[in-house]
């Protein structure tokens, strides 16, 4: 019977304890739902968002922290470049305003504002999701062509975007996904009892945000001024007889520039720009430009011929014997490295006065080219030239930046110069190229001192010769032999020429409704750079080689000549010492 008593109040006791704890669930619960959805006991949030795949304390991450009506949102990284802008967003939900804030190297402090507005745009949805342990609802807009989902939760009873500016709903975005692809989700969300002053002082200059974005953007891009609005033309001047490192040079009557920069010494951690904006101040025609570099380390260089004509440079023979002054390389000497060729509009900027019905000509023509090949090249003390082939006495005008973007390191490269046959000197005289390759073949000797590793060729191919039957509009075969086996057969051709019909204002019109800026031509188009090809060699060992160009040029009308500008430069990765 005692037993039996026992078992009971035991039992009862049992049902006592549960009820209880249940009884304290439903107590803490309804705390948390009065903490979420009435007086909050905390005063600031602060919500993680990881970025990219990594985790840890040193992984780079998205904060946003939430007091008083105002949320701002920062990126931690411990990988973040000193000369990298210190940025922070802030949304002040008080004024609907979006405020972003830039401390720039050289202290110089940026920001900007614009106004938002809650619930624009969204497209509410009836999807739930747990993310950081809140339930959040969904809502999804397109802006820019671009779907953007906002999971949202307003169990936290504050506001808070990490898409600022755009696409803010009433609560804390928790998460975003772009095209499918999830772009924020938090990982962490931290209460806090202490209230955070987060609105900013505004130092500095305030930028509209197109402004504010680009001077972001171009923060961190070492820009080297080569040529600021300097003429190139085709007039009788002084010649030059000394190199003076303190100012521009003029050589060959004012088609050639030459200047020596100061480059950035540290150079692998960026991708290499040239940059080149021309206009015409009098000459109406598409004209052949380069941009080159004259490497100075042996003991001949491109300049003897500057200074002291072209009879100073060394010499290479066709097989009829013909000379061509400083085209080849040489164990003494090397030619020219053409970092861009390009290729002048028909008048642009001086003939913008002829009228063609539907079309806008633009001020000037901007050329751009990736030059990271030549890295090894393009720091330190360079001379840097800039040629447009003319006979004009007013002539072009052209401004050249040499611009470096960070990126990732990268390994250095062994960089050769081939041969370049531009005549870049031809208004002093340097020989066309005219019988170079005519049942020939252009040969090169030339040594490696090291070991490369997956070289490669980049090689520049354009043809001339300006009428019908001239290879400016006739397709022709190039071909290229490394140490006897052929590497390389093509064709460089040009059918887009028609697509740059609003660079040239001075373009000739046809009968036939074409204009001579939309004729197809060997390699190259008015008003665009050459693209160079990429001519893969594989690894090499360090010593002699010998290579070959065969074209088939074409023959000579009347005066008329036809002939090819090429230019090689052989690029590979370092293996192995220098040879003996």
């Amino acid at each position: 019977m005692k037993r039996t008593i026992s078992i009971f109040l035991t039992g009862i006791l049992t049902i006592v304890a549960v009820l209880a704890l249940e009884t304290s669930k439903m107590q803490l619960s309804t705390d948390r739902k009065d903490t979420f959805e009435g007086e909050k006991e905390y005063k600031t949030i602060r919500i993680t968002y990881p970025m990219g795949s990594r985790e840890g304390a040193s992984a780079p991450k998205i904060v946003m922290e939430i007091s008083e009506n105002w949320a701002r949102i920062t990126t931690v990284s411990n990988r973040r470049d000193a000369d990298a802008p210190v940025q922070a967003t802030y949304l002040d939900y008080n004024t609907g305003r979006e405020i972003k804030t830039a401390l720039l190297k050289g202290d110089e402090s940026i920001y900007t504002i614009r106004s938002f507005t809650l619930n624009e745009g969204l497209e509410f949805l009836d999807e739930t999701e747990i993310i950081a342990g809140y339930e959040c609802k969904k809502a999804k807009t397109v802006i820019n062509s671009n779907t953007l989902e906002i999971w949202y939760t307003t169990q936290l009873g504050m506001y808070g975007s990490v898409q600022p500016g755009v696409a803010i709903p009433e609560g804390i975005v928790l998460k975003v996904v772009r095209n499918g692809n999830p772009t924020a989700v938090a990982s962490k969300v931290e209460l806090f009892n202490e209230e955070t002053v987060l609105e900013p002082t505004l130092r500095g200059v305030e930028l509209k945000a197109p402004a504010f974005n680009y001077k972001i953007q171009q923060s961190r891009v070492i820009a080297v001024n080569v040529f600021d609005h300097e003429s190139i033309y085709f007039r009788d001047i002084p010649k030059v007889t000394q190199l003076d490192e303190e100012k521009v040079l003029r050589f060959a009557n004012g088609s050639i520039l030459m200047r020596k920069v100061k480059l950035p010494e540290e150079n692998m951690g960026y991708s290499i720009f040239t940059e080149l904006s021309h206009y015409s101040e009098g000459d109406a025609y598409d004209r052949t430009g380069s941009i080159f570099v004259i490497p100075t380390e042996r003991e001949r260089s491109f300049f003897d011929g500057l200074l002291h004509g072209k009879e100073s440079l060394p010499v290479y023979h066709d097989k009829d014997g013909n000379p061509y002054e400083g085209m080849v390389v040489t164990d003494d000497y090397l030619p020219p490295l053409e970092l861009m060729r390009f290729y002048t509009s028909f008048g642009v900027r001086g003939y913008n006065h002829i009228e063609v019905a539907d079309y806008n000509w633009p001020d000037s023509v901007v050329f751009k080219q990736e030059v990271t090949d030549y890295a090894p090249i393009l720091k330190g003390d360079v001379w840097v030239g800039a040629w447009i082939g003319n006979y004009s006495h007013d002539g072009h005008n052209v401004t050249l930046d040499i611009k470096y973007y960070p990126q990732r390191e990268s390994a250095p490269k062994e960089v050769y110069p081939l041969f370049a046959t531009v005549n870049i000197m031809e208004m002093a005289g340097q020989a066309y190229p005219e019988n170079m390759f005519r049942n020939d073949s252009l040969t090169v000797n030339f040594k490696i001192d090291r070991d490369l590793i997956d070289g490669y060729i980049r090689y520049i191919s354009t043809g001339h010769g300006g009428w019908g039957g001239g290879d400016e509009f006739n397709p022709k075969l190039n071909e290229i032999f490394l140490d006897g086996e052929r590497i390389i057969a093509y064709t460089p051709w040009r059918e887009d020429c028609g697509s740059y019909r609003e660079l040239n204002p001075a373009s000739g019109n046809f009968a036939n409704g074409l204009s001579s800026s939309d004729l197809s031509r060997s390699g190259w188009c008015p008003g665009t750079v050459s693209y160079p090809v990429y001519i893969r060699v594989g690894d090499m060992k360090a010593g002699e080689h010998q290579l070959k160009v065969t074209i088939p040029v074409g023959d000579p009308a009347g005066n008329s000549l036809s002939y090819w500008c090429i230019s090689g430069v052989l690029v590979g990765d370092v293996d192995g010492n220098p040879a003996d």
